[in-house]
């Protein structure tokens, strides 16, 4: 096989390599959030593996290679083979490895939520390590085997021709999967296709390349710089400071611009495709005009990428929003991520040459700087400082490079200063959503930023720049119209889980029956916002004789861990229906997980705000398949339903007969803001049931069906709205009339 075109062809491997390892970011990300929790640190323990084993495996390289090769005859190109094998292993085990790992820690009993925390990441770390250590082995191992064919040297720089060829693989990989194959095949198959994918890789590269791997070195391999250079030293600490600073900037740029795309997974798909086609772009860059001298002198490029960190912060401003939305991200990414594709690998080809190990060393260290920066950020900064001095913590090591003479070269101090004067004309001109609030009404956590606000008419909530919910009669409805329909002695004290706190009107309406009431909730400063809604919801926690408590988790994960049980459990995942992750609210597996955490006769509420027709027939055929009783009534607010669901038959009581079970706490607390006679409260509720038996075949006949963990049919609509589907249509009320449900 002729020289460039096995080099050609090795480029075509990475390509493939970086669109598989971003389908497995996502889907990997995405199942160990269903399997141990949709949190904070569920995700961080993610990146940091990915990113950990990536430097594990890029940094080793240098240790493992030669030792490969001289104790197994290994040479780089059968390591690359084989590292491209075991990551397509991972893409078929790690799926099942989440689920043995969860159902093992559930099995080791009751733990604190401290602990349970502490363990999962142990098992994620110890499920996902060795696949991304493969990873990480992929690039070093390629340049060598490329240094062995003769393929570098003369200027060729080939970590730079593979950096490329990869994050162009990695931008399709961020278009497609969420925008296709998600939607089509799941998460499960997703996976698995890229394993084939990576089987594929290591099959090519173990058989196709044997000609050019046994052909004799020629030309001279560069030498890497002296690590004891000034500029090598200068090159070190600017690969860190990108790393540190790029990757912690991409944990506020998913806080920042909820407020202007939202919360959908095509929102955060835009964040990271932006990001990768202009790394894309820039690397290519860099590539046409490497031999160039100033592609040579960092300090030449350094200037407008400290400027250009600001303009995320710029874009997601208030105060800018003449452009469209997305428009708005690709003007905030493009152009600092764009400088940064030229600047890495710049920065790692001048410093560690065709050196395979030394360009191991190299990657690695800018690796770590990607391990550490959204641990930083999400963990220490956010919470402290929010989003607009969490930018600024991570943006001044960019500034502060400046000073350092080996960058300035080139460029003396006239761009450094004009990139200090961008940087704050743009700074001063930015205006965050919550800044437009009192300080008293904002709050700042690892999880969220939460504003609760006031229009003059009525109170809001908003998180991360998303309204929540307002004071609504529908969700005291949430507690009442459960708790009515509930057959219980009328001494026993109700036990009672709300999972999704809110503002805390479902809440506080349960406690109005005198119940127990537990509520888990994601956000920890969402209940601090209690009073403001509630002058009298703080005092509810000081009563004896009753537990009032709200526990700060995943409610799923909460559902999956505790050992209590409870005599009604009613949901209001959050807004909208479409939000990343909020089938994990509404999957089978979800309604699994809540049977087995009801009382004998225990009641099951979901809210479900709407949706289009797909959306809405996959969340009831999910509480359909998982309960043997299930009823569906419209909302008192003439949007959204309400999803009643037990393992006993839900009584079939008329408004007199539930406003009769009824304490009068709770009548009083449930017609607070509707002055109308209680009765009415349920007539209009009762007059607006939806007949199930009467269209759940039609839906499955349809093709329509029940939303899974491995399907989230709500999230990924757009394929199916291009083209016209079924299940696109707007749904203005459930499939079907509603009229006198048949009993079930």
């Amino acid at each position: 096989m002729p020289l460039q075109r096995a080099r050609s062809l090795l480029l075509g491997c990475f390509f493939v390599s970086g669109f598989t390892a971003l389908l497995y970011q996502t889907v990997w990300m995405r199942l160990a959030l269903a399997k141990f929790g949709v949190n904070t640190s569920v995700v961080a323990t993610v990146l940091a593996v990915f990113m950990l084993g990536l430097a594990v495996g890029s940094f080793g390289a240098g240790w493992a290679l030669p030792r490969l090769e001289a104790r197994f005859g290994i040479g780089p190109l059968r390591a690359y083979g084989l590292a491209e094998l075991a990551i397509g292993v991972g893409g078929i085990a790690v799926p099942f490895l989440l689920g043995a790992g969860r159902d093992m820690l559930l099995s080791l009993g009751p733990a604190s939520s401290v602990a349970y925390t502490a363990t999962s990441a142990v098992v994620l770390g110890a499920i996902l390590l060795p696949f991304c250590v493969a990873m990480g082995l992929t690039f070093p191992s390629a340049v060598s085997f490329l240094a062995r064919a003769g393929a570098t040297g003369k200027g060729r720089d080939p970590f730079s021709a593979l950096y490329l060829a990869n994050v162009a693989g990695a931008f399709l990989g961020a278009v497609v999967t969420p925008l296709a194959l998600i939607e089509l095949f799941g998460f499960r198959a997703t996976s698995l296709g890229a394993a084939v994918g990576n089987a594929a890789i290591a099959a090519f590269a173990l058989t196709a390349f044997r000609g050019v791997a046994s052909a004799p070195t020629w030309g001279v391999t560069a030498r890497p710089a002296n690590p004891s250079d000034p500029d090598s030293r200068a090159r070190r600490l600017a690969l860190l400071v990108t790393g540190f600073s790029t990757m912690g900037l991409e944990v506020v740029w998913t806080r920042i611009y909820p407020t202007v795309i939202g919360t959908f997974v095509y929102s955060f798909a835009t964040i990271v495709a932006s990001y990768l086609l202009a790394t894309t772009a820039g690397s290519a860059l860099y590539r046409r005009y490497r031999a160039r001298p100033f592609a040579g002198r960092i300090g030449t490029v350094w200037p407008w990428l400290a400027a250009a960190s600001i303009l995320p912060l710029f874009s997601a401003s208030i105060t800018f929003r003449v452009l469209h939305p997305f428009a708005r991200v690709v003007l905030g990414l493009v152009p600092f991520c764009g400088l940064l594709g030229f600047l890495t690998p710049a920065l790692i080809d001048r410093e560690a040459g065709d050196d395979p190990a030394a360009v191991g060393r190299a990657y690695a260290i800018n690796l770590l700087g990607c391990l550490l920066g959204p641990l930083v950020a999400g963990f220490v900064l956010l919470p402290e400082v929010g989003a607009r001095g969490a930018t600024l913590a991570l943006v001044i090591p960019l500034f502060a490079m400046l000073l350092a003479g080996p960058l300035r070269r080139g460029s003396g101090w006239v761009a450094p200063l004009a990139a200090i004067a961008a940087g704050g004309v743009l700074w001063s001109q930015t205006t965050l959503f919550e800044e437009q609030f009192p300080k008293v009404q904002v709050r700042h956590d690892h999880v969220a930023t939460v504003v609760a606000a006031n229009d003059g008419v009525k109170k809001h909530l908003f998180v991360n720049g998303v309204g929540m919910t307002e004071l609504t009669t529908i969700t005291k409805m949430m507690a009442h119209f459960p708790a009515a329909h509930l057959t219980r002695a009328p001494d026993v004290r109700l036990d009672t889980l709300v999972i999704c706190f809110g503002m805390g009107t479902s809440f506080r309406s349960l406690a109005s029956w005198g119940a127990n009431v537990t509520a888990a909730e994601l956000v920890p400063s969402v209940d601090a916002m209690f009073g403001y809604y509630f002058p009298d919801g703080p005092a509810l926690f000081r009563e004896t004789g009753r537990s009032l408590r709200v526990v700060h988790d995943d409610g799923r994960r909460f559902l999956d861990r505790t050992t209590d049980r409870f005599d009604i459990i009613t949901i209001d995942p959050p807004p909208p229906v479409e939000a990343a992750g909020s089938s994990l609210l509404y999957s089978k597996e979800f309604y699994r997980s809540a049977r087995r955490a009801l009382k004998p006769g225990g009641i099951l509420q979901t809210w479900l705000p709407g949706g289009d027709r797909a959306t809405v027939a996959g969340v009831v055929l999910a509480a359909f398949e998982s309960f043997p009783h299930v009823r569906v009534f419209a909302s008192i607010g003439g949007f959204g339903y309400h999803v009643l669901a037990s393992e006993a038959p839900i009584p079939r009581l008329d408004a007199g007969e539930l406003l009769a079970r009824m304490p009068d706490a709770a009548v009083r607390d449930m017609t607070e803001w509707i002055h109308a006679p209680p009765v009415q409260f349920f007539e209009r509720m009762l007059d607006k049931e939806f007949a199930l038996d009467a269209f759940v075949p039609g839906l499955r006949q349809d093709g329509l069906r029940a939303i899974v963990d491995d399907h989230p049919v709500n999230e990924f609509f757009l394929l199916r709205r291009f083209a016209g589907a079924p299940g696109a249509r707007a749904s203005a009320g459930l499939p079907g009339t509603p009229g006198a449900a048949a009993p079930r």
